[in-house]
């Protein structure tokens, strides 16, 4: 797309258009909630100018690293929504309490403490140093007292051995490397994907025409793709924080929950999904349930009111990013997709409440008939928008080293 001329830019601003928006959320944390009025008018619309910024960048590769660059920079805004609108981490009195302290409150739930929100830093320069290390504990916030619900237990105590933990950390990346060229190199192979350089040769196919039980197959190979890369991710940037000394090995938990817990939908997606956007998608629901519309804490419009909310905004970030991507608002069906996953979570909240009250009981079974049942929904819901995505070029990736000779040998 050609570049918006109304649209403050330069090829620095798009370039790093990421870490400016990760800079600009920490000096506008660095400026004390007292100045709110003041903060928001110098941040905001430097925030809109670099977001925009989106718009502007003239792309020439990936599609799939494109579209997550600008999911990114969603992110980030809701980040600045969470710190500096709502000015969670000065109400809340965020502070690092320990992976493994009893007085970590999760889910942005945190009560609203005198003591706490008088601890939290004063002055410019400290509440940058928080801002940073804020930053460093990633979206889901470990070892702070606002780490997010469901995060998977390290143990390991905080004094484990950092050099046993490193080399089992170097060990896991291996192993993910390997499994995700494995997935990558398959994917390549089938009708669609393909290798960059290969892409005139060997085009890509969408989903269109093919049986349903293809695409829902498909849908779960961009799922299992997107968890190896995410978690080797995950795992790199944990090496690094152990390494220079920013976190305890109990400090770095895996991203995703034990897929034994896949046996509802409410399940995939709250404990075994990764956690990277719960904070962000939680906090605004928090915020209007209890201190606009002052809900019943537990109520069902409470409930499903933060459920709806927690969706609209991984929608708007999926949904957002896609259109950012397009310069159009072609959203490839994200706001459908993740809106149902509410509906659903809504009628599978119900049924298993009417089983419960039928005296049914937790067993094999039913976990088994629920594993079936999240697996088969995700996949029928999923794949409208993964065959979207690949239409566009997700699966044209870069030619990997293809250990296993998986992949397409042209």
């Amino acid at each position: 797309m050609a570049p918006l001329h109304y649209i403050p830019t330069s090829p620095y601003l798009v370039t790093f258009q990421i870490p400016l928006l990760y800079l600009l959320n920490i000096v506008a944390l660095a400026i004390e909630p007292k100045y709110q009025i003041s903060r928001v008018a110098f941040s905001l619309p430097i925030l809109i100018v670099l977001v925009l910024q989106s718009l502007s960048r003239e792309w020439d590769g990936n599609w799939g690293i494109h579209y997550m660059i600008n999911c990114a920079a969603l992110m980030l805004v809701f980040q600045y929504v969470d710190w500096v609108l709502l000015a969670s981490p000065d109400i809340e009195g965020w502070r690092r309490v320990g992976a493994d302290s009893e007085d970590a409150r999760v889910n942005g739930q945190a009560k609203q403490s005198e003591e706490f929100t008088a601890a939290v830093p004063k002055g410019f320069q400290r509440r940058v140093w928080w801002g940073l290390q804020l930053t460093f504990a990633s979206t889901r916030y470990v070892g702070w007292s606002c780490q997010v619900m469901n995060v998977p237990v390290m143990k390991v105590h905080s004094t484990y051995p950092r050099m046993v933990f490193l080399a089992c950390r170097n060990l896991r990346m291996a192993i993910l490397y390997l499994l995700r060229d494995a997935v990558a190199s398959y994917i390549a192979s089938s009708p669609h994907g393909s290798w960059e350089d290969v892409k005139h040769q060997k085009s890509v196919v969408g989903f269109s025409g093919y049986p349903l039980a293809h695409r829902m197959y498909f849908a779960w190979v961009h799922i299992l793709l997107i968890c190896l890369g995410l978690e080797f991710i995950s795992s790199a940037f944990s090496i690094v924080c152990v390494t220079s000394g920013l976190s305890n090995p109990s400090d770095c938990p895996p991203l995703f929950g034990n897929f034994r817990h896949l046996f509802s939908l409410r399940k995939a997606w709250s404990v075994v999904w990764h956690q990277q956007c719960r904070r962000i998608s939680s906090s605004p629901g928090i915020w209007l349930a209890r201190d606009v519309l002052h809900l019943h804490k537990g109520s069902f419009a409470s409930k499903y009111l933060q459920l709806f909310v927690g969706f609209s905004i991984s929608a708007i970030v999926h949904g957002c990013g896609s259109m950012l991507t397009h310069g159009s608002f072609n959203d490839d069906a994200s706001f459908v997709c993740f809106m149902l996953q509410a509906v659903i979570i809504i009628v599978e909240d119900h049924v298993i409440h009417f089983g419960k009250r039928l005296g049914l009981k937790d067993s094999w079974f039913w976990r088994l008939l629920g594993f079936v049942w999240t697996v088969s929904v995700l996949g029928a819901t999923m794949e409208k928008w993964v065959g979207l995505v690949i239409e566009h070029g997700m699966w044209i990736s870069p030619r990997q080293m293809d250990w296993f000779k998986i992949g397409p040998q042209v």
